[in-house]
C-alpha cells in the first residue's frame, strides 16, 4: 500500500513538472526538490503507519524480537521499608481509586482444567451431571487456598500482600485481590476469559468520577491485560473477529461485555481510566495503547551480552541447569513462556485453535538455522528459533528491567527469594513490594503512555 502511494506521489509531481514546462536551467533544481519532497512524504507515511499500528493493534501478536517504542529502564533495586502511607501519591498524583491484584498462571482455582473436564463430562452424561458439578465446585473452592498454603507469596499474590499494599498507599486507593479468581490455565481462552471478566468488573462496579483503576498483574495475567486493551480499543472489525473465534459462551459476563462494546464508541470511554502494571509477563499479545491510559512492565533481568543490554540470554541452545535454577540471567519463565508454549485443556482445544488462528495470525515464520532446522515438530522448531532471539521487552509501554540486591530472605526450601521459581517468584513477594511500588509510580508519573 505504501509503495503504491509513493508511486502516485511521484507520478503527480512528474505531471506538474511536465505541464509547467520549466526552462532547461531549472530542471536539475526541480529534480532535487522533487527528491526532497518524495523523501519527506515517505518519512511521513512511515511515521503515520507506525502510529496507526501502535494505536490500533487489532488483537495482533507481538513479533519477535520486539522493538520497544520507549527506551527500557535498567535498574538495580534494593529493599526499602517505608512508613505507612508513603505511596499516597498513587491516588493523589495518578488518580488511582482502585487497585486490582491478579495472580498469574497455575495459581488459580482450576490450573490444570480438571474441573472443566468434570463439567464437560456432566454435559455429555446428564444422569451424573449434578454429582460431577458438585465435585468440580468443591475442587475449585479449595484449590486456590491449598496452592497459597504451599507457595505463600512466592510467585503468588496473597491477602497479606494486599494488606501490605494497602498500608503503603494509605486509605486510597482500595486494594483488592481479584475475586472470584480465574482458572489460571495456560492457554488463549483462559486469558481471554480473564480479560472479559476484568472488563465486566469495570462495568458492574463503576469508578468514581475522574478515578482510575490500576490492574497489577503477574505473569500471564499481564497478557490478559493486553487482550483487555484490545477490547477497550473497540475496533469494530477486530472485535467481531474476536467474538466469532470464541463462539457463543454461556457465561453471562461474555454477553454483557459484547453488548457494552456494541453500544459504545471507539475506544470505549473506560479505556482512559485504566492503568496497567505487569510483572514477569511473557511477551505475547500486542498492546493497544488506545485501550489504556498508562502501561508499565517490570521484569527481572540480567543482560546476557553487553552489546544487547535489553535482550535476555537466548534460551536455545538450552542453558546449563544451574543457570536456570539460579536465575543467573534473570526471570527464566518470562523469557520461556512465549508463543508456542501454551497447553490446551481437552475442553478448550477447539476454541483455542480458533483463537490461535486469530491471535497469532501476524506472527511470521522464524528463520531457521542448522541447530533448529531438523527439529521434527514445527511448533517446537519455531519456538526454539524464537527463543534464540532473547526477547525480554514488550513493544509498548515502559519496560523496567530490574536486578535485585540480595535481601537475605529465603523460601521455605532455603533458596534466596530473588532467584526463586527460576527468577519468576520474586515479583509477588511482600518483601519486594515497596521497591516495586516505588519504581512503578516513578515511571507512571513520568510517562505519557
Amino acid at each position: 500500500m505504501l509503495s503504491y502511494s509513493m508511486h502516485r506521489v511521484n507520478w503527480i509531481f512528474g505531471v506538474v513538472a511536465l505541464t509547467s514546462r520549466p526552462p532547461p536551467s531549472t530542471i536539475v533544481a526541480r529534480a532535487v526538490e522533487l527528491s526532497r519532497c518524495t523523501s519527506y512524504i515517505l518519512a511521513l507515511c512511515c511515521r503515520s503507519n507506525e502510529i496507526l499500528m501502535t494505536a490500533r493493534n487489532q488483537f495482533q501478536h507481538q513479533v519477535y524480537p520486539t522493538t520497544p517504542k520507549s527506551p527500557p529502564v535498567l535498574k538495580t533495586l534494593k529493599c526499602i521499608n517505608p512508613s505507612g502511607g508513603a505511596f499516597a501519591n498513587l491516588h493523589t498524583t495518578l488518580g488511582v481509586g482502585r487497585v486490582v491484584v491478579v495472580h498469574g498462571t497455575f495459581m488459580g482455582d482450576d490450573p490444570f482444567g480438571i474441573c472443566e473436564i468434570l463439567k464437560s463430562l456432566g454435559q455429555g452424561v446428564p444422569m451424573i451431571a449434578g454429582q460431577l458439578d458438585i465435585l468440580a465446585r468443591s475442587i475449585q473452592e479449595n484449590t486456590r487456598s491449598m496452592t497459597t498454603s504451599v507457595t505463600q507469596d512466592v510467585g503468588n499474590y496473597t491477602r497479606e500482600f494486599c494488606d501490605k499494599f494497602q498500608q503503603l498507599v494509605g486509605d486510597d486507593p482500595q486494594v483488592e485481590l481479584l475475586e472470584p479468581t480465574w482458572s489460571s490455565q495456560n492457554h488463549h481462552f483462559a486469558r481471554a476469559d480473564l480479560a472479559i471478566r476484568l472488563f465486566h468488573q469495570l462495568l458492574s462496579r463503576p469508578l468514581m468520577p475522574d478515578q482510575r483503576v490500576l490492574f497489577w498483574g503477574h505473569s500471564h495475567a499481564g497478557n490478559a491485560f493486553a487482550l483487555l486493551t484490545n477490547l477497550l480499543a473497540n475496533d469494530r472489525p477486530s472485535i467481531a473477529r474476536f467474538f466469532e473465534a470464541v463462539g457463543d459462551q454461556p457465561d453471562g459476563h461474555w454477553k454483557v461485555v459484547r453488548q457494552a462494546l456494541l453500544n459504545a464508541p471507539s475506544p470505549h470511554p473506560l479505556a482512559a481510566r485504566v492503568v496497567i502494571a505487569t510483572f514477569g509477563t511473557p511477551v505475547r499479545y500486542g498492546w493497544d495503547i488506545s485501550g489504556c491510559a498508562k502501561l508499565v512492565h517490570t521484569s527481572f533481568h540480567r543482560p546476557g551480552n553487553p552489546g544487547t543490554p535489553f535482550a535476555t540470554k537466548p534460551l536455545f541452545p538450552p542453558h546449563a541447569m544451574n543457570d536456570v535454577l539460579g536465575a543467573v540471567w534473570g526471570d527464566w519463565v518470562q523469557a520461556f513462556a512465549i508463543a508456542g508454549t501454551d497447553v490446551s485443556s481437552p475442553a478448550t482445544m477447539a476454541v483455542n485453535e480458533k483463537l490461535t488462528a486469530l491471535l497469532e495470525a501476524n506472527l511470521p515464520d522464524p528463520q531457521h538455522q542448522f541447530d533448529t532446522l531438523f527439529i521434527p515438530s514445527k511448533r517446537l522448531r519455531d519456538t526454539c528459533a524464537r527463543w534464540k532471539l532473547g526477547t525480554r521487552c514488550h513493544a509498548d509501554g515502559v519496560n523496567i528491567l530490574v536486578n535485585y540486591q540480595p535481601s537475605g530472605d529465603t523460601t521455605p526450601l532455603g533458596q534466596a527469594i530473588e532467584t526463586s521459581l527460576l527468577g519468576h517468584g520474586v515479583a509477588t513477594t511482600i518483601k519486594w513490594l515497596p521497591a516495586h511500588l516505588e519504581a512503578v509510580i516513578e515511571v507512571l508519573t513520568a510517562s505519557k503512555v
